[in-house]
Formats: C-alpha cells, structure tokens, sequence
C-alpha cells in the first residue's frame, strides 16, 4: 500500500472511532476520564497508564491545570496524552505529546524537554523509526483510543520526524549559544517544549481524503 493510501486509510480510521463515540455522546476524553467529577490536574489517566500488549509502548493523559508552568501547548487545551517508546527494561523515551480541548479534539504535536517526563533520552532518527506503521493493541476500556491514537501517528508520520529532529536541532543550538551541556539543558526548567506544530483536525484528514483521491483520478 503506498503512504498516501496508507495516511488515508488511518485517517478515515481515526475519524470513523471518534464517530462512533460521538453517537454515544462521548468524546476521546471519557475512554480515559470516564464521568468522574473530580477530574484532578497531574494525575495520570489511567492511574498506571496504559502499556500496549507488546510492551513497546505506553501512553497516559494528564492535565497541568495551570498555564503559568509552561505546559499549555495551545490555549484551547484540557489536557495531552503523553506517548512513550519502552525499553524491554521498562524505560521510557518520550515520542510526543498531543494535546486535546475539552470536546477531545486534537490541537498540537509537541516534543518535550527530558526533564518533563524524566525520559531516557533517544535521539530522533531512532526514536521515529517505524512510525508509519505504529501499532498500538489493548484490553479494556482504553482498546478504542488506542487505535485511534496509532491511526493519529501514522496521519502524521511524516511532521512527527520533522518535529523529532527540529527537537533535536533546538537542544543542538542551546548548547551551543549558551555553552551548556545537554545535561543541563535537559534540566533547564526554563524550556518545556523544544518544537511542535499544530493540527486541523478533522480538516487535514479531509484534505487528506481530496489529494489521494485526485492522484488517483
């Protein structure tokens, strides 16, 4: 299957799960917050998050809560799921963030410094190995946005490693600029989130659709 059909297929996919929650009146948010009342900024949503049935990957959704810490990624934001490659050892390398608004539509990609999740650090052309055939399988009540989240990977596969290296590019030129070691700049407090970039979505996936049509017309 070439990538354009590839890209279409997983978009058609990820549009028809987020469908078929909407018919039940819920969103990407309650596979992962339920009804709960008491919704709590920090806390990992699922509690021990969620790890993939081959244990290559892991994921969970928080919120910050508060926009002063630097974790707002776009201003409509609820929250971000975070999504990790794992170690057989159970390491964790941070592959990117997504954040969502309160309806759980997706906004923003965005790479985040090391010491945001105190990821064992991977460099990019490792770290977005395999992307355009991500899988993600689960038991549970998380099995649906598991899919849905492999399908949103593989959409964007391509801006991903664009957004890996661009990460990898910002630490190379703070280190240089201020002399620091990565050491210290993947510490450095001061800087969250070394590249993202936004996303229309349901539109790109709409556009998506149009374009692969039109190459095959």
């Amino acid at each position: 299957m070439a990538g354009g059909d590839t890209r279409q297929e997983a978009a058609r996919s990820a549009l028809a799960r987020q469908l078929a929650l909407a018919r039940r009146g819920r969103s990407l948010l309650h596979p992962f917050i339920g009804r709960t009342q008491c919704f709590e900024a920090w806390r990992h949503y699922p509690a021990s998050d969620a790890v993939d049935v081959t244990g290559r990957w892991q994921f969970y959704y928080h919120a910050h809560g508060d926009s002063r810490d630097g974790g707002a990624r776009h201003p409509q934001e609820h929250g971000h799921i975070h999504l990790f490659r794992r170690d057989p050892q159970g390491q964790l390398s941070h592959l990117a963030g997504l954040s969502l608004d309160a309806r759980g539509t997706p906004l923003t990609w965005f790479a985040t410094n090391r010491w945001v999740t105190g990821e064992r650090w991977m460099a990019a052309r490792q770290m977005a190995q395999g992307l355009n055939d991500l899988q993600l399988r689960l038991r549970g009540p998380l099995a649906g946005v598991a899919l849905w989240l492999a399908d949103m990977v593989r959409v964007y596969a391509a801006p991903l490693h664009d957004m890996l290296l661009a990460r990898d590019e910002g630490l190379a030129r703070h280190c240089e600029h201020h002399q620091a070691s990565r050491k210290s700049a993947w510490e450095n407090r001061q800087i969250a989130v070394w590249s993202s970039f936004p996303i229309d979505w349901p539109q790109d996936a709409v556009e998506l659709q149009g374009q692969v049509s039109s190459q095959h017309n």
